[in-house]
């Protein structure tokens, strides 16, 4: 047989570890079964596998085999377990790199939080700075000797404002007798503008008062003239009205006089046509007498026509009332077989329409059952439909139990190994957290001598504190007295303030 051994450094396939990881443990007809399978020709084997081989027969015959042989395969058996465990592709792979990113998450946590410590330590430390500082301003601003001070200060403050206020009530005194002067030369000045304008007033009421006696007297003379001309111009109508009246009056006597002659001779006129109108009246009453008989003569032939009238009409109104008559006998025996006919109608078409309602009736009830029959069988078939599906259900859920009974092991396993992941993940973050307690009180005995420190600082101030108020206090005289201020209660003040400090 012809064998091919692969000296290449990459690890073996998968089934070649598996066969050469079970060799050594079958020993016996599984390694001679391998040994008659790479007899064959035509099979390629590695190296390693060879070897192995080799070693397991060996062991069978001869348990005592070279010592090398074992060691080099137990040497290239862990070279090929190390080289394993740099896989990523296998289960455990996926497991050890999993369990390596949860550490270096925890440890990239544990990092963050570290530099949130220190972040709010150093917070902490500025804000308690801050706080001594406030505290030490406090003091300081509440010591007798600066609350005396600062009194005095105001004091000096008041004594300045005071002058400034005596300052400007001088000022508001000059200005305001200023501004009376103003004021009384303007009133003067509007007392001679209104003199003034009185007698321009008074001028010009007088030229007017000059200018309407003027007109009055103008108008006076026309008035009096109009009054002149109106009384001649009457007295010339008065005296045209006599002359009127005289010819009126003599208009009136003849015209008197032609009057009477016209009425007399209107009476002689009336008296002949009273005559006459006798004589048309007796010619009146004869024509009217024979009028009168004309009239009578006229009414006897008029009745005697009536009465011939009354009697054909009688005859005429006879012989349509017969006819009448007969029309409606007629007529109400054509009524009477019209209502025997709509009876026959009316009965045939009550029957037509009872057997019409009982066709309809039967036909309904036809398709009521024909219904009734649809739904029980479509009822049946939901009921089989249902049953079907109940027992594909109960199948499905057996075979979904099975499954998840099978799955539910695998994740029980899987749970297992991530607990024992988890808890050694526990016990390095507990060493993780004891660690951090250590740092925590280093932390603590830091910020403890800080403190302390911060407190000897703190009595070296306030021992400074003298010095610096001695400086204040000079400063904020020579700024008072700079500003042209009372100075004496601040020198009043230091000086006290010195004598206490030597007592």
């Amino acid at each position: 047989f012809c064998l091919h051994a692969s000296s290449s450094g990459d690890p073996a396939p998968a089934h070649r570890r598996t066969i050469g990881g079970r060799l050594p443990a079958a020993l016996g007809r599984k390694a001679r079964a391998m040994a008659a399978a790479v007899a064959a020709p035509g099979i390629v084997i590695s190296h390693t596998d060879l070897l192995r081989i080799k070693s397991a027969v060996g062991s069978n015959v001869d348990s005592t085999g070279p010592l090398e042989a074992r060691a080099k395969a137990k040497a290239l058996h862990d070279k090929s377990q190390a080289r394993a465990k740099t896989w990523n592709n296998t289960l455990e792979g996926s497991r050890r790199k999993k369990a390596e990113e949860r550490k270096k998450k925890l440890e990239m946590e544990e990092f963050e939080r570290q530099k949130i410590d220190a972040e709010e330590a150093k917070i902490q430390l500025d804000v308690r700075k801050a706080t001594i500082e406030r505290a030490n301003k406090l003091l300081h601003d509440d010591s007798d000797r600066m609350k005396s001070f600062h009194s005095k200060m105001m004091m000096c403050d008041v004594l300045a404002e005071r002058e400034a206020q005596v300052g400007l009530k001088r000022e508001l005194s000059k200005l305001e007798q200023i501004r009376e002067d103003r004021f009384l030369e303007m009133e003067k000045q509007n007392y001679r503008r209104m003199l003034e304008r009185e007698l321009k007033e008074k001028e010009t009421k007088e030229q007017l008062s000059k200018m309407a006696t003027k007109a009055q007297k103008q108008q006076l003379a026309e008035y009096k003239e109009k009054r002149y001309r109106e009384i001649e111009d009457q007295m010339l109508e008065g005296e045209l009205l006599r002359r009127k009246a005289i010819e009126d009056l003599d208009g009136e006597r003849m015209a008197e006089m032609k009057r009477r002659s016209h009425a007399i001779k209107a009476l002689e006129e009336t008296q002949k046509a009273n005559e006459y109108l006798k004589e048309v009246k007796a010619e009146e009453m004869l024509r009217a007498q024979r009028e009168e008989e004309k009239i009578a003569e006229y009414a006897a032939r008029k009745e005697k026509m009536l009465a011939l009238r009354k009697a054909k009409e009688e005859e005429v109104f006879q012989q349509r009332q017969a006819a009448r008559n007969a029309m409606i006998d007629a007529q109400a025996q054509r009524l009477a077989q019209m209502q025997n006919d709509e009876d026959e109608r009316v009965e045939k078409q009550v029957a037509d329409k009872a057997a019409s309602d009982e066709a309809k009736r039967l036909a309904k009830e036809e398709a009521r059952r024909k219904w009734e029959a649809d739904i029980q069988k479509s009822r049946a078939a939901q009921l089989a439909r249902k049953q079907s599906q109940r027992e594909r259900e109960r199948a499905e859920d057996a075979e979904t139990a099975k499954f998840l009974g099978e799955w539910c092991q695998v994740l029980d396993r899987q749970e297992q190994e991530e607990l024992e992941a988890k808890k050694l993940a526990a016990q390095k973050l507990a060493a993780e957290h004891k660690k951090q307690v250590e740092i925590q009180r280093q932390k603590m005995e830091a910020a403890k001598r800080q403190e302390e420190h911060v407190a000897i600082q703190a009595r070296k101030a306030i021992e400074a504190d003298t010095v610096e108020f001695h400086q204040y206090a000079e400063a904020a005289i020579r700024e008072y007295s700079a500003e042209g201020k009372n100075v004496i209660p601040l020198i009043k003040e230091l000086r006290e303030f010195r004598k206490r400090v030597l007592d």
